[in-house]
């Protein structure tokens, strides 16, 4: 018998004892009984190539920008932290029945942005690790890809900065005594209320001087109108009279006068009237506001895409 047929008997022989090794069910693929050794280091090995090859060829954008970094935030918090936790938390109630542990991220080092991109994005097998890709738009992978490169230096109550709290405080709804909408025109459908909902948002996120959601709140090429001017982007935007309108909403009184709005299929308007009124350098302003706001619907939820503000001394 030469050596080619003894190859081939051999080869016959271990893919007839590999099926009848699997089909007999005696490796245990309960969670909570851990791989053996070599089967571990087998898996984690073909995981980490995997990750690298098919990562390779894909470029990051920058990383940097404060609402990038904020919008991936609000995913994070929302999305990661039952597996992955965030700094502060000791466990949570899903984590200790996964296997493998998923990492602690803000314990990790970054990996490179182009391997966490392609992992958020196309998940894991058999690890529980979802693809996000399947709901998030890229960039809002992007945005969670820079708030990781952010997490290992934040402490617990720099996290709680930058996360986002819901829609405001009691206190702060009380402050700025929000009243019931009086309809002007037909009744709202039904279809907008998410983007009511990320419009009142943008609004307290501003007026409690939370900067990072209400950035979160707009999209990326949003287009402000304002007193005759244009700011282009989320970018611009917060480079320039983000601060000043958080300011001047701190102190401000506002009461919500009517809105309509509509919606059709990923698009929607918001048009609000309201009154606001407030301390100005040392004077009182008293202020009669318009406000239009164009939404799209994207993978991760609305995002404003076009904002319209208007407004007029009130009159008596």
């Amino acid at each position: 018998m030469n050596t080619l047929k003894v190859a081939a008997i051999g080869v016959i022989a271990l893919t007839v004892l590999g099926i009848g090794f699997v089909l007999s069910g005696v490796y245990n693929m309960a969670a909570d009984e851990p791989h053996s050794a070599l089967v571990l280091r087998l898996v984690e090995t073909l995981r980490e190539r995997s990750i690298e090859v098919h990562a390779k060829g894909i470029a990051a954008p920058k990383l940097d920008d404060p609402a990038l970094i904020a919008e991936g935030a609000e995913h994070y918090s929302a999305m990661c932290t039952g597996c992955h936790l965030a700094p502060g938390m000791d466990d949570s109630e899903i984590r200790p029945g996964l296997y493998p542990q998923p990492p602690i991220l803000a314990k990790r080092r970054p990996r490179e942005p182009a391997q966490d991109f392609w992992i958020i994005k196309h998940g894991i097998k058999m690890s529980g690790m979802p693809a996000w890709g399947a709901t998030h738009d890229d960039d809002a992978i992007w945005g969670m890809v820079a708030f990781l490169q952010k997490l290992p230096e934040l402490s617990p109550d720099a996290y709680q900065q930058l996360v986002p709290h819901g829609d405001g405080s009691e206190e702060h709804e009380h402050e700025h005594e929000h009243t019931a909408v009086t309809s002007a025109g037909p009744a709202m459908p039904a279809s907008t209320s998410e983007p009511v909902a990320t419009v009142d948002r943008f609004f307290q996120s501003l007026a409690a001087g939370d900067a990072q959601s209400a950035s979160a709140a707009l999209d990326p090429n949003v287009l402000i109108f304002e007193s005759g001017g244009a700011e282009r982007s989320r970018q611009e935007y917060a480079a320039h009279h983000l601060g000043s309108d958080s300011e001047f909403l701190k102190s401000a009184k506002y009461r919500l006068v009517s809105r309509t709005g509509d919606s059709v299929g990923d698009l929607s308007w918001v048009a609000t009237e309201a009154r606001l009124s407030a301390e100005a350098h040392d004077k009182p302003v008293d202020l009669q506001t318009t406000e239009t706001m164009i939404l799209r619907k994207k993978k991760d939820g609305w995002r404003i895409v076009h904002i319209h503000w208007s407004s007029h001394q009130a009159k008596e």
